[in-house]
């Protein structure tokens, strides 16, 4: 089993030396940084996981036996068809998951570094627990019978986190501003049993699952206390990786996320979306009030694997989209100028009819002949400009129903 059993911390700098060693043997990742300069993530805790007190690790404990069970169900929906899956869990591990330490003391080292080696306390588990090897095993057997490609099984995955749902009242009770509250990060073990997480808990979950099915993962960290936001990404071709990192974005806190579109946070929720649809073309902004764009990112935690390759054919749909609502708009403009001129046109076919039937009763017969002349000839115009306004109606139409076609299987 390749799960470890985390040391005690080194408290004189050759204790150190030896863990640093021991960390590298163990294959656990070292930073990637996207910046020159190390951030300060001294409040990062108080948002996307908990605290970050000098907290020093206690001897190791040992899992206890499997007792109090509990069944927990899990329904999901990937490209329109419904699955469920019942997970046996018990309040002995559950309440083990809940006495272990958050932080970790380091010595001399940055505030990312601490944040990176925080980090595999919660994404490499715990000896003897097999929990979340056995989840992924279960949703990589039922991928294989629904046919997935290796791209649509971390879909999959990342749609059965989506669906936890996401821990507003934790959220809240980090946000109420009362003294003396720190919320516990909480374990992939622990997400599962209560089924509900904020963006930490279920990228911890999320990473862990893809980790164990063998792909290439990531962890995205955004420490500006802006966004004090958690994601991961999944490995995928460089040229389509978001921030040049070789990983693309997976945002885990709501459904509707697109693997490799970086969402925009909800300010009072703080759930991420990128599932910003269009009901009406041409009425689909949002006030800039509404949404937070996600800022400065720290990549920790990177690990090689299989690589997602969906990322092709999300961008080369993104582009069908944009292509098809840039035609949408183009039509609606010309549509509006066009009907504008027929009406126009329209109006003055009514004032030449009432023209007409006066020099017909006056019996001014020249003046009615080149009126009528004149009135067909407008006549034939509008005609032909109706004509025209029913062509282009109808490609707008077409395209208006691809358009939503492609956006509702693409967000699905």
């Amino acid at each position: 089993m390749s799960d470890i059993e985390y040391p005690q911390p080194a408290k004189t700098k050759k204790s150190l030396m030896k863990i640093g060693v021991l960390f590298l043997l163990l294959g656990i990742s070292v930073v990637v940084s996207l910046k020159k300069d190390d951030v300060s993530i001294q409040n990062i805790g108080d948002y996307i996981g908990g605290s970050l007190q000098n907290e020093i690790v206690p001897a190791e404990k040992s899992l206890p036996a499997p007792e109090g069970e509990k069944s927990v169900s899990f329904n999901w929906e990937y490209k329109g068809r419904k699955y469920s899956l019942d997970e046996n869990l018990y309040d002995s591990y559950y309440q083990f998951y809940k006495t272990l330490p958050t932080a970790i003391l380091l010595n001399g080292e940055s505030q990312i570094e601490r944040e990176t080696i925080s980090n595999e306390k919660f994404i490499t588990g715990v000896v003897g627990d097999d929990t979340v090897q056995v989840l992924a095993e279960k949703l990589r057997t039922m991928g294989e019978e629904r046919k997935l490609n290796e791209s649509q099984m971390v879909e999959f995955v990342a749609t059965f986190v989506q669906t936890i749902p996401y821990d507003q009242k934790k959220l809240e009770r980090r946000n109420s501003g009362l003294s003396g509250i720190t919320e516990k990060i909480t374990y992939p073990y622990e997400v599962l049993y209560e089924n509900t997480g904020v963006c930490q808990d279920k990228s911890y979950l999320a990473y862990a699952l893809l980790k164990k099915l063998g792909y290439g993962v990531a962890i995205f960290l955004f420490p500006d206390p802006e966004d004090n936001h958690m994601a991961i990404g999944v490995k995928c071709p460089l040229q389509y990786s978001n921030y040049a990192s070789g990983y693309c974005f997976v945002e885990t806190t709501s459904l509707g996320n697109k693997i490799g579109m970086i969402p925009d946070l909800i300010p009072k929720s703080r759930i991420a979306t990128s599932d910003i649809q269009i009901s009406t073309v041409g009425n689909n902004q949002v006030g800039d009030d509404e949404y937070q764009s996600l800022g400065n990112v720290e990549v920790l935690n990177t690990i090689d694997g299989k690589e997602y390759t969906g990322i092709i054919d999300t961008i080369s749909t993104q582009k069908e989209l944009e292509r098809l609502r840039k035609l949408i708009e183009g039509y609606k403009r010309e549509l509006q100028a066009l009907g504008a001129e027929i009406e126009k046109q329209e109006n003055d076919l009514d004032r030449m009819q009432k023209k007409l039937k006066s020099l017909k009763k006056d019996e001014q017969y020249d003046d009615y002949n080149d009126l009528v002349s004149k009135y067909n000839k407008l006549l034939s115009a509008v005609k032909k400009d109706i004509k025209e306004y029913n062509k282009k109606a109808g490609v707008n139409n077409d395209a208006i129903s691809r358009y939503r076609a492609l956006a509702k299987d693409f967000y699905r």
